[in-house]
């Protein structure tokens, strides 16, 4: 199956663009099979809608000439029943209320969505990115994501644009977030804005390429999308690429590495070597070998995990050992691989789960607020970050003594 967009019309009535097609379908319409029902949910979400439902396509007739409206001896009423006219009627009817009932705006969606990316590219969690997008429940809008996650990465480096090919991938196989309708849909969008995309970034049509073969490859895509022609039409040179690219030899090991090495490291994987770098640093108190461990990883989008762990990790230890973790903090500081930024998001990430960390270490709040005060002395955090601090604790030991 695949998604097109189709512009065609019936009655006066618009076909809604997540339409699915089946490859040797004779009428220019639909339903060659006796169920009709389609939930209204699946076509807004994207989730899949039922395989017995085709809905129109721009197909050839029986007699394999392609059937045209302009054509004089075109009956536009020949193949349609008076029954598929009023599933279609209703199709549209029910998308536009789920639309309509969205709890948000589309403008004020994509500025949630931006943010929402931004901030999955400096931690690369995708968990935490899936459960993010969840939380706003507009499925209706999903397709942007889509696009917007693809487009923001354009300008970024090969290990966005890893991040991105591997979101699409968890976010339709392993969790239920998009589907194929949706990721379609997205790219659909992409192309139509293409030429401007370009003037900024030069390589766009390429890299778009490489993420419609890539999700090909991955079973995000369905091959037969980009043989749809309205696919082809909208995506011109672009497709033809990701074919083109899909038709060489060894195929799925070049597209696996299409993005370069990047990091390849899984998100849990870091974690636990940066919990084992750290409690070895606890032990040894070698600030030299921690450092050369850290740089090792790779990762330095990913400090901010490392500060975050950090702090968590020295909250039941003695003042000795909290000390010298601020010391490495600093150390990393001053040595240009953290920096201040990193530090604010560790900190802040602190903060977020400091009700969690309260029930294990009673007094946590007390030993954060000395571990932001050595920040600040160290000029690894600014001066302003101590009176946000205090609102954060104060907000937080007032919430608790009103339970």
């Amino acid at each position: 199956m695949s998604v097109h967009s189709h512009s065609s019309t019936i009655k006066g009535t618009k076909i809604p663009p997540e339409t699915i097609t089946i490859e040797g379908t004779a009428k220019r319409n639909i339903l060659r099979k006796g169920k009709h029902k389609v939930n209204r949910k699946d076509l807004v979400s994207g989730k899949a809608v039922d395989e017995d439902v085709y809905i129109l396509t721009t197909d050839k007739g029986s007699n394999g000439v392609y059937i045209d409206e302009n054509d004089p001896n075109y009956d536009k009423y020949s193949d349609i029943s008076s029954e598929e006219i009023e599933i279609i009627d209703e199709i549209i009817i029910n998308t536009r209320e789920e639309i309509g009932k969205a709890k948000l705006t589309l403008s004020k969606y994509k500025r949630i969505i931006e943010s929402l990316i931004s901030d999955f590219f400096q931690h690369g969690d995708m968990n935490e990115l899936v459960n993010s997008v969840q939380e706003i429940e507009c499925p209706e809008y999903s397709y942007e994501l889509v696009k917007r996650i693809i487009n923001m990465s354009l300008d970024k480096s090969d290990r966005e644009r890893e991040l991105v090919s591997k979101f699409l991938y968890y976010s339709t196989a392993e969790c239920d977030l998009l589907s194929i309708n949706i990721i379609g849909k997205g790219f659909e969008r992409l192309f139509e804005i293409i030429d401007e995309i370009e003037k900024d970034c030069p390589a766009s049509r390429t890299m778009i390429s490489k993420y419609l073969a890539r999700c090909v490859l991955d079973e995000v895509l369905s091959p037969a999308y980009l043989a749809d022609p309205v696919v082809c039409n909208l995506g011109g040179d672009v497709v033809d690429h990701a074919k083109r690219m899909l038709s060489r030899e060894h195929v799925g090991a070049k597209l696996e590495c299409c993005w370069g090495p990047g990091d390849g490291r899984p998100v849990e994987d870091l974690k636990i070597a940066i919990d084992q770098l750290l409690q070895e640093y606890l032990l040894s108190n070698d600030i030299q070998e921690a450092t050369r461990c850290i740089a090792e990883l790779n990762v330095p989008y990913y400090y901010h995990e490392i500060v975050k762990r950090a702090i968590v990790q020295s909250l039941d230890k003695s003042l000795d050992r909290q000390v010298s973790m601020s010391g490495l903090l600093t150390h990393l500081f001053k040595e240009g691989m953290l920096k201040k930024q990193q530090a604010v998001v560790g900190f802040n990430r602190v903060f977020g789960y400091i009700d969690d960390l309260t029930l294990d270490t009673p007094n946590a709040p007390q030993i954060i607020h000395e571990f932001v005060k050595r920040a600040i002395e160290s000029n690894l955090l600014p001066t302003s970050y101590e009176f946000q601090e205090l609102v954060k604790i104060n907000d937080f030991v007032s919430i608790k003594s009103e339970q």
